[in-house]
């Protein structure tokens, strides 16, 4: 079959792969010219030409449709634009994101764990992974530490076989990939929470982002969340296992006790709870980790419980499990500081990171909040403000590049007039810099925002360059 695929974007790119992957003759065709798609995604086309995808970059719209079979349209083209018109008067079959899961469905043929929700997919994920592997299960493990746009990463290990290597999947499903996956089939699917996040895509509305968020309730043999989602969940299904870290009527609930994480379960209404030998019982392991990793440990333990994994074999995997990069990362004592970095930038995580630096004085180093995604920054300053006795706002966006001083000073204008000492940079090496010079030794400095995930590397390393500079300057 001959396709064509028009928008060569983050939508476009996964669909033209996985096309020519499975033996259709694809062209995929764009209004920009390879030059002007950033590097990175210059190497996804390349690659892709190399696999036998057939690039036509740099026209305006396809010079003709007769010699197709079907056509792909990215949801970012405009509904008025003449392209759309043109593939609407054509009688080629249109290939939609259902299509596609479907074909990705068929591909992959192991359990598949999905993982969605505002916060917490990524560390959960990782953890997920770690308790499986303790347990010996090979673990096809895809997360946005693998790269931002997860669909890609997936279609790129679907082409490498993950799929005949390993015993389970276990995918982070952002919004983004959760159009591409919406038609697969999830042995366990997890919903951590929803919060108000990426609403200027969906009119601003939640109801609208939520919904795209509810596609696992369809595709989760086992539905598990929090009770924080009841509300949307009730109305499509009576059998979802909910998790919690304090008593609120739930199936599962982990509780800290002397570096302990305890976790009680009750698995009795489980379909097929057979498949553990005691469906209701009490499990614990050491730890030691900060924040949100609590919470997220326990709603790991729940997905491997669900699974009919043994409680000592979860309690192992847990205590192997040493956090990620990124989340909660301690980066050591520079000149008398303690450099935490975290990429908490929704507000109701934020308040879950800044919650655990609250005694001593702290100084926040903050990278632009936006990225592809325009965010409240007067919300994120507010919220910062009110633990924080210094914040510096960078104003660099790290996932598109490019300065933006006017979001750095909308942060700093949320935090208000409260007894907190503000500064503007332009970058974070100006803002490690900084944080030197306006701290002294025993303070903590903090870096949240979403360039940790991002950017993470780069940013890292640019954050520590400043610090560096900053010791030698001024300690």
């Amino acid at each position: 079959m001959k396709s064509i695929v028009i928008g060569a974007g983050n939508a476009g790119r996964p669909v033209a792969r996985i096309l020519n992957y499975i033996g259709h003759e694809v062209k995929i065709t764009d209004q920009k010219k390879l030059a002007e798609f950033p590097e990175k995604y210059q190497k996804i086309l390349l690659q892709m030409e190399k696999e036998g995808v057939e690039l036509n970059l740099g026209i305006d719209m396809p010079l003709e449709l007769d010699s197709y079979d079907s056509v792909y349209l990215s949801p970012n083209i405009p509904q008025e634009s003449p392209v759309r018109e043109k593939v609407n008067l054509s009688c080629l079959e249109i290939i939609n994101h259902e299509y596609i899961s479907r074909i990705i469905n068929e591909l992959i043929d192991i359990d598949i764990i999905g993982v969605t929700g505002t916060l917490g997919k990524t560390s959960t994920t990782h953890i997920i992974s770690r308790i499986f592997e303790a347990c010996g299960y090979k673990v096809w493990k895809c997360s946005s530490r693998h790269g931002n746009l997860l669909s890609e990463v997936i279609i790129q290990d679907i082409i490498n076989q993950e799929h005949s290597k390993n015993d389970v999947a276990v995918f982070e499903l952002p919004h983004g990939t959760s159009r591409l996956m919406s038609q697969v089939k999830l042995k366990i699917g997890l919903l951590t929470n929803i919060y108000p996040e990426h609403l200027d895509e969906f009119e601003d509305s939640l109801e609208k982002y939520a919904e795209r968020k509810l596609f696992i309730a369809n595709s989760s043999e086992i539905l598990i969340s929090t009770p924080q989602c009841r509300e949307y969940l009730e109305p499509l299904r009576d059998d979802t296992i909910y998790y919690c870290t304090k008593e609120n009527n739930c199936n599962i609930t982990g509780h800290l006790e002397n570096e302990h994480l305890i976790i009680d379960y009750d698995l009795t209404s489980l379909k097929g709870s057979s498949i553990l030998d005691n469906p209701k019982g009490s499990f614990e392991s050491l730890f030691k980790l900060k924040g949100y990793y609590f919470e997220n440990s326990t709603a790991a333990s729940t997905v491997a419980l669900c699974y009919g994994l043994d409680g000592n074999v979860i309690s192992n995997g847990l205590k192997l499990f040493k956090g990620i990069a990124g989340h909660m990362e301690y980066l050591g004592n520079y000149c008398g500081r303690e450099i935490h970095f975290d990429a908490a930038f929704v507000p109701e995580g934020l308040v879950s990171t800044l919650e655990q630096f609250s005694n001593g004085k702290l100084v926040v180093l903050v990278d632009n909040p936006d990225t592809s995604t325009v965010r409240d920054k007067y919300k994120i300053g507010e919220v910062i403000g009110q633990y924080a006795d210094i914040v510096i706002s960078s104003g660099y966006n790290e996932t598109l590049g490019g300065v933006n001083m006017e979001a750095a000073h909308e942060v700093l204008k949320g935090i208000g007039d409260v007894n907190c000492q503000k500064i503007p940079v332009e970058n974070m090496i100006h803002a490690g810099n900084m944080s030197i010079k306006v701290s002294n030794p025993g303070d903590t400095i903090l870096h949240v925002g979403p360039g940790a995930i991002t950017n993470y590397q780069d940013l890292k390393t640019k954050m520590l360059q400043g610090i560096e500079d900053g010791c030698n300057k001024y300690s």
